[in-house]
């Protein structure tokens, strides 16, 4: 068969892969490249990664100029984790590469399912006391960056936390421009020193600028591992609106952006978070140092269980190992 054929029935198989069942697809690809088993493998293993379930997805409403990236993993509530950061990070590029060629004024960040994010993954974290002290310290910063790659964006982003935002999911919600979330308990959860870690994803950065400084309010929300109501994020203003309608709400804000003046937009957004962002590197590289020596500890994973367990952790003496 000559090239062009073959790159049609390619585009027919492509196309056909995200919509077919395996066996559809394997009877597909044989009837087409009986004799070219060649072709027919790397069709098999291109069926295999469409067919893979995503973790992030992201949509773009050409006429509402809005785009909106999705947390994909409602069984876990969308708890974070290096394969998730991984597809992060590169639906934040294509979405960037979007921005130099589309009319996206305005961002939304949200999660599929009851949760925004339930933060790090519990069983990931367990294994990471196996691991050296300087090897997770680099893998918390390169883990942090996956996700707070966010900021990159030209455009503001809004959070829509329909439901709990924890830990390293509370750190994401921070990273955003906006956020709204709804009435009732157990909105945004600092809950670090309950699990025994230090905080991460910029927590330590982002809430102190988002409640005006280092002020005694916010090292009680930390040290006491706090999870704020929605009337109490509103309160300490980490939130924008309060509503029954999270995402409905976040659509609405995202719409009263998106009708202003695009260059405007983007210029005031660059600007506040140039200001945001000193300190912000610092700070990452001490909360990666510092959440990689409370892995080290003999304890750790007592904080986890009780998580899990829905119990009071009992921890050991600080001068314990």
């Amino acid at each position: 068969r000559d090239l062009l054929s073959l790159t049609i029935e390619f585009d027919t198989l492509h196309f056909a892969a995200k919509t077919i069942t395996k066996q559809e697809f394997k009877m597909l690809s044989t009837s087409c490249f009986t004799k070219l088993p060649s072709f027919q493998r790397a069709f098999q293993i291109h069926y295999r990664r469409l067919s893979t379930k995503r973790l992030v997805s992201w949509s773009f409403d050409d006429a509402a100029k809005i785009g909106t990236i999705t947390l994909e993993s409602p069984e876990t509530y969308n708890a974070l984790t290096v394969e998730m950061g991984k597809e992060f990070s590169q639906v934040v590029q294509t979405v960037k590469n979007q921005l130099d060629e589309n009319d996206i004024n305005v961002m939304i960040l949200q999660g599929a399912g009851k949760a925004f994010s339930a933060g790090g993954n519990l069983e990931w974290l367990q294994s990471l006391g196996d691991v050296p002290v300087h090897k997770n310290t680099d893998a918390m910063l390169s883990f942090y960056k996956s996700f707070l790659c966010i900021r990159e964006l030209q455009v503001p982003v809004i959070a829509a936390i329909q439901g709990p935002a924890v830990g390293a999911g509370v750190g994401l919600a921070l990273a955003c421009d906006l956020r709204v979330t709804s009435p009732g308990p157990r909105k945004l959860g600092f809950t670090f020193s309950r699990l025994g870690i230090s905080t991460g994803m910029g927590v330590s950065h982002f809430l102190e600028k988002a409640m005006g400084g280092p002020t005694a309010q916010v090292n009680e929300i930390l040290l006491t591992g706090k999870f704020l109501s929605g009337e109490e994020s509103y309160h300490h203003g980490l939130v924008n609106r309060l509503v029954d309608d999270v995402k409905s709400e976040a659509h609405a804000l995202a719409e009263e952006i998106a009708s202003q003046h695009p260059l405007s937009v983007r210029s005031i957004i660059q600007t506040n978070r140039q200001r945001q962002n000193e300190g912000l590197e610092a700070a990452l590289l001490r909360e990666a140092a510092a959440q990689a020596t409370c892995y080290n500890r003999g304890d750790w994973g007592v904080g986890l269980k009780a998580a899990r367990d829905k119990t009071d952790p009992i921890f050991e003496s600080y001068h314990n190992k």
